[in-house]
């Protein structure tokens, strides 16, 4: 597909001919996605998500992003060919890093807020747009939220991380994430005034809504929960395009099982169950439990060289480090999904709160592999786990996860053994797939907006 000349300064737009939306017949999003592919980040994930699907509901996307070449984090090009031909994207310049680290300044959003304010502008003065999406971290482009509010569009945003967090604070200073403190204050004099204005807000769990409902209970907007749903085109791709990632070989004659995603300090007395699980196979049947290998993979933020390993110190502790791998480092997202699809089991462990869900969960069920999910009864990922068939839980209560170390025994030991993958109730999955999360959004776009919007294909039975 050719690409059209931009009709905006400094930004590079591509788009089809039209004929996939029935002329003016769907609603128009602008999706804010200072990430998004060939970034394989969770921000960039989830707004492909939604431009793929929000079609079929009657809302036609317009992303608005960066150049690749802004981008300080590694990109995986491949990403490209997971996005819809007749997808509509525009891509503008950001300030380059190497100037504004100067200032301290790195984050995306930042860099590229003022390319994105004067596209959004004249976006809006020359076309129509019916409500704008902004998808968060990264923070800074919640202020486009107020803007568009001048335009007179409304506009939600969307939490994948709340801002406001407090856990860092209980972290010895040189644990602390990078001018974390500065962020702290910058939210609390910043989003006060975005979530004000908001026409709706969405979030990838339940919990997060109610930090920020909890961080501004004098302030009245509506708000949905949308997790990120689990997508199977994308491991359908990887099956036909089957890629080596170089964590682990799986034909070695070994047993992986993987986890892949953050690791945070939260989930240090999870990991500590997981590991007491194993040194107790370990202790029962050496035989056994020298056929397994643990990875974790991605498992921290920190930048390259530095090291924030919470897994082997835990692993160490638990004298089971020699069956245990720890990569820090972030792998792309095809990666991620390779990975799963090339070990025997996979394990998804939780922290100690009984809001946190993980959305790695969704992914981990489409892989088709022995799941394991180690989590607080309260969690979302119990009920998903078991409302599915799934996978296999080891929940906990305010007692600790402590009390889950023989259920992980005994997993990690059918699993060496060859345990067959779950029998899913896929029937059951299908609320929680991406398109039923897009529907849930261009329910939330509809409401928002003067009428609801004429669905594709709709147009031709008029």
């Amino acid at each position: 597909m050719g690409r059209r000349p931009a009709p905006f300064p400094r930004t590079d737009r591509r788009r089809d001919d039209g004929s996939r939306t029935g002329g003016r017949s769907m609603k128009r999003v602008l999706i804010i996605a200072a990430d998004f592919a060939p970034s394989s980040l969770p921000p960039a994930l989830r707004a492909r998500f939604f431009a793929r699907e929000l079609p079929a509901f009657g809302w036609e996307p317009i992303v608005l992003t960066v150049d690749p070449s802004c981008y300080s984090a590694p990109v995986d090009h491949e990403m490209r060919a997971l996005l819809p031909e007749s997808l509509d994207v525009i891509r503008t310049a950001a300030l380059a890093e190497r100037l504004t680290r100067r200032l301290g300044i790195g984050d995306i959003g930042l860099r590229s807020l003022w390319h994105h304010w004067r596209t959004m502008r004249d976006l809006v003065r020359r076309e129509r747009i019916d409500a704008v999406l902004i998808s968060v971290p990264p923070y800074a482009s919640m202020l486009l939220g107020r803007a568009a509010h001048r335009l007179g569009v409304p506009y939600v945003i969307d939490y994948i991380d709340p801002w406001r967090t407090a856990p860092y604070w209980r972290l010895p200073p040189d644990r602390r994430p990078p001018k974390w403190p500065l962020a702290y204050a910058l939210a609390r004099l910043i989003e006060p005034g975005v979530v004000r204005r908001a026409a709706h807000l969405t979030a990838v769990s339940a919990g997060t809504l109610d930090l920020v409902r909890a961080h501004y209970p004098s302030i009245d907007v509506e708000t949905t929960e949308i997790p990120y749903g689990g997508d199977a085109a994308d491991f359908a791709y990887l099956r036909a395009h089957p890629r080596r990632h170089g964590v682990f070989d799986p034909g070695d004659g070994f047993v992986h099982v993987s986890y892949v995603g953050a690791c945070i300090p939260a989930m240090a007395d999870t990991l500590r169950a997981v590991f007491e699980g194993l040194r107790r196979l370990k202790d029962d049947a050496p035989n056994v439990a020298s056929r397994l290998r643990l990875h974790f993979v991605g498992t921290t933020y920190a930048p390259g060289g530095v090291d924030r390993s919470v897994v082997m110190p835990l692993a160490r502790a638990a004298a089971v480090d020699g069956l245990v791998d720890e990569r820090q480092a972030r792998v792309s997202y095809l990666d991620a999904l390779q990975i799963m699809l090339d070990s025997a089991g996979l394990l998804v462990v939780g922290s100690d709160a009984p809001h946190y869900t993980a959305s790695k969960i969704f992914p981990c069920i489409l892989a088709r592999r022995p799941l394991l999910a180690v989590f607080h009864e309260e969690s979302s990922v119990v009920a998903i786990l078991r409302e599915t068939s799934a996978g296999t839980v080891a929940s906990f209560g305010a007692a600790g996860p402590q009390h889950a170390a023989p259920v992980v025994r005994d997993w990690l030991a059918t699993v060496t053994n060859g345990t067959p993958p779950p029998a899913t109730h896929w029937d059951r999955f299908e609320q929680y797939t991406t398109r039923a999360m897009a529907q849930r959004l261009a329910r939330v776009f509809d409401r928002i907006s003067r009428a609801p919007a004429v669905a594709a294909g709709a147009h031709a039975a008029v």
